[in-house]
């Protein structure tokens, strides 16, 4: 399938390396080039881009308000190139939902990757969306497909955390992955460090751990908040009391439901490390 893509850099050489690159490899894919951030993004709004490769550094505007910009309009899928590996600019990105990194100098190799893993990332919301669209009843759907063959511990995974909310964000993916490779270990000890190289394409790049180490937290703090307004609202909810004092540190998720209410000003906290491996427990407590 054919995605648009659409490059804005300040320095032309990256982008005429870019567009060859483009051009030999995703043929008809390229749909035009910007070297300024207010050109980018009248141009961009218009064409509609499905990819946008954006320089975080440009001469007009950084990447960060041209991303805003674009945001407000339609959501393509944003590649942020950048020279350095700012942990706040990444933060930054990240919390804008910026996913997928390069790094300058231009690799040919990491930017195949990148735009494959973002084509890769489109197909799979395309999917979701026929299938919302064709299931108006996906409960349903699950107990007839549970009773025409046995569950794989992904799809064990994919039924708990559709009931702690969190199926939907981007992240949980990342999340799943990351329970199997511990999975696979079977038992034995790890560093959270070690999970996150495993699930990235270099585990050198500093940039690549970061955010695969964010999109996880994102993802479990949503699904604390999520325990703990269940919490606040419906005590005897049965989400709340199967999973709440087994998946997160029921202090914590006290905290959290206090500040929600409004009697405290801190927050409660999350443990990954906690989390993955309540995770498997309650995955290993599951009749097939």
């Amino acid at each position: 399938m054919i995605h648009s893509i659409y490059v804005v850099d300040d320095d032309i050489s990256i982008v005429n390396v870019l567009n060859n690159l483009i051009d030999e490899h995703y043929p008809g894919s390229f749909t035009g080039m910007a070297t300024t951030g207010n050109k980018a993004i009248e141009e961009i709004i218009k064409l509609k881009p499905d990819i946008v490769l954006l320089d975080y550094l440009l001469p007009d505007k950084d990447g960060l308000e041209v991303i805003r910009e674009i945001q407000s309009v339609y959501l393509p899928v944003i590649i942020m190139i950048s020279e350095v590996s700012d942990k706040n600019m990444i933060a930054k990105a990240y919390n804008n939902h910026i996913e997928f990194f390069i790094n300058k100098p231009i690799n040919v190799i990491e930017v195949m990757a990148v735009i494959n893993k973002a084509k890769k990332y489109l197909m799979m919301e395309n999917t979701i969306d026929y299938f919302r669209e064709a299931f108006t009843n996906l409960n349903y759907l699950s107990t007839f497909e549970s009773r025409k063959r046995p569950i794989s511990r992904h799809e064990k995974i994919k039924r708990l955390y559709s009931k702690l909310g969190i199926i939907g964000e981007s992240g949980c993916e990342d999340l799943i992955n990351a329970l199997m490779w511990v999975l696979e270990l079977n038992g034995n000890k790890y560093r959270l460090s070690d999970m996150y190289k495993s699930l990235v394409e270099n585990p050198e790049d500093k940039s690549q751990l970061y955010a695969i180490e964010q999109r996880i937290r994102r993802t479990i703090t949503k699904a604390f908040n999520t325990m703990a307004s269940l919490g606040v609202e419906d005590y005897l909810n049965p989400v709340f009391e199967n999973y709440s004092a087994q998946i997160f540190d029921f202090n914590e998720l006290r905290k959290q439901m206090n500040y929600l209410k409004g009697r405290s000003q801190e927050q409660g906290k999350i443990n990954i490390r906690k989390f993955i491996e309540s995770s498997i427990v309650i995955l290993n407590n599951v009749c097939e």
